[in-house]
């Protein structure tokens, strides 16, 4: 499917309509979102115009890339170039979350599966990198197990996905199924060792490694490209590798804490901060003040993109040089759509909350906006950046932490996360309705941006505690027990 940012393309459904290109266009009439609601669907509404639009837009392009079991490759949704029919691993890692907000379980389940159980010792503990809709690998990317496409960066970041939709979800197969543990200890071992992706190893890497006799052509120099970047010469390492691999170890030392493997637990953490240990020491750039990103043979750094993804996994973790990465990132004017994609949750998380809703709501004018990633990368930006709800199946807890622009409402009904649907509604940054229709009592942690002394719950006052983000800036809330079929209001004075 291909849209043209130029021309309006009108869908009809029912009394009601979706469009593109034009701003007051997509909103739900109010008979059309009542019905929507009482039927248990995703349902968004603002009186910002704009993020409605685009969240209507994304939620339908969204669904429309999604196949429910018809395949043989069972359900699954397009994360990869339009038209190619598959599904590949960086995307679908990317669009996972936003997928479960969409209903998508089932899909999300088998796409990772699908990626753990084609892992093997002939692909040197690689899987396949994309995979079409008849369940073989894509024939753009794969001729065989000597011949194919793959970014070493994939392993970790589907791990790095399956350890959020636990935490999404609450669903214990993505930590105890034994075809993805598998899959994780092969990738945080043999994967690693047979890659040279260790520590002390990884500036060391040649751009030779694991060719095999049989390989041939442009096959050669992309069976095991070392970064998300694919076209920069001589590379070997990159900072983004280094992010995914901190990203990977950080979130298997988690699945195992949450599966009570405490000591296991303590020795992946501390691999995953030798990673980024390896990354302040190493890669900071002083004198530019941000990250290199390249590493090449010639045993030089270099910089060019990819800082993205030391953001996407929590790599950085210091208020200056989060700043510094986000200032290069920023001064960059030739982004890629799939870099373009991430940007509204990065930037919502790191409070530049105006750039983040100037993409959201002028997206769909970017070239390449078709690109699958994009929808449902809008999507997260409204529901865990605009609308800051995060679960924590681990803790039973749902934070909330909006983050608007002027004093409009957002309301979300419907949304899928741990045993249920929940539905929240912010009036500007200042009150929050959250509606626990889960099957279990959720910790609710009501939180604002700034110092409040006190919040209003359900009109009773009571004394807030606080917290300071990786920015420096004090995060003040409030934790209410909401049982099944409850609802709260929570107000600041």
């Amino acid at each position: 499917m291909t849209f043209k940012s130029t021309i309006a393309i009108i869908t009809s459904i029912g009394n009601t309509m979706l469009c593109w290109g034009y701003p007051n266009c997509g909103n739900l009439s109010p008979n059309i979102r009542e019905k929507t609601i009482k039927n248990n669907e995703l349902s968004f509404s603002s009186s910002d115009k704009k993020a409605e639009n685009t969240f209507n837009w994304a939620k339908k392009t969204a669904l429309s890339y999604a196949h429910d079991g018809n395949d043989p490759v069972g359900y699954w949704y397009e994360a990869a170039l339009p038209g190619r029919n598959a599904f590949c691993m960086r995307d679908a890692s990317h669009q996972c979350i936003a997928a479960e907000m969409l209903g998508l379980s089932k899909h999300n389940f088998n796409i990772m599966k699908k990626f753990a159980e084609n892992i093997n010792d002939s692909k040197d503990w690689c899987t396949f990198w994309e995979i079409d809709k008849y369940n073989k690998p894509c024939s753009a990317d794969y001729l065989d197990d000597a011949n194919f496409w793959y970014n070493l960066n994939a392993n970790f970041d589907v791990i790095f996905a399956c350890q959020r939709l636990y935490e999404w979800t609450g669903n214990e197969r993505y930590l105890k199924d034994e075809t993805l543990a598998k899959f994780f200890q092969l990738s945080v071992n043999e994967y690693v060792e047979r890659w040279r992706l260790e520590p002390e190893n990884i500036l060391l890497r040649t751009q030779e490694i694991n060719i095999k006799p049989t390989s041939k052509g442009r096959w050669r120099g992309v069976r095991g490209l070392p970064s998300y970047v694919e076209n920069y010469p001589g590379l070997t390492n990159s900072s983004d590798l280094v992010a995914s691999l901190y990203g990977g170890f950080e979130a298997y030392s988690k699945m195992l804490a949450t599966l009570g493997q405490k000591a296991e637990s303590e020795k992946f953490h501390f691999q995953a901060e030798e990673y980024r240990r390896h990354l302040e020491e190493d890669w900071w750039n002083d004198e530019n003040k941000t990250y290199h990103t390249f590493w090449t043979k010639d045993n030089q750094f270099a910089d060019g993109e990819g800082l993205t993804y030391m953001l996407w996994f929590n790599a950085a973790q210091e208020k200056e040089r989060i700043q510094g990465t986000i200032k290069k990132m920023m001064e960059r004017k030739n982004w890629n759509i799939e870099n373009i994609s991430h940007f509204p949750l990065l930037w919502y998380r790191y409070n530049y909350t105006q750039k983040a809703y100037d993409i959201l709501t002028t997206i769909t004018s970017m070239h390449r906006f078709e690109y699958p990633e994009v929808s449902y990368g809008m999507i997260e930006g409204i529901v865990s950046g605009a609308m800051g709800i995060v679960p924590e199946a681990s803790r039973k807890r749902v934070t909330t932490l909006p983050k608007i622009i002027g004093e409009h409402y957002l309301q979300i009904d419907n949304l899928p996360l741990l045993s249920g649907l929940i539905s929240v509604r912010h009036d500007g940054n200042k009150a929050t309705r959250f509606t626990n229709n889960t099957t279990d009592t959720l910790t609710w942690e009501a939180a604002y941006t700034g110092k409040v002394d006190e919040l209003t719950v359900n009109g009773k006052k009571q004394k807030t505690k606080s917290r300071t983000d990786l920015m420096g800036n004090i995060i003040s809330y409030i934790e209410v027990s909401v049982t099944p079929k409850m609802e709260v209001q929570v107000n600041i004075e």
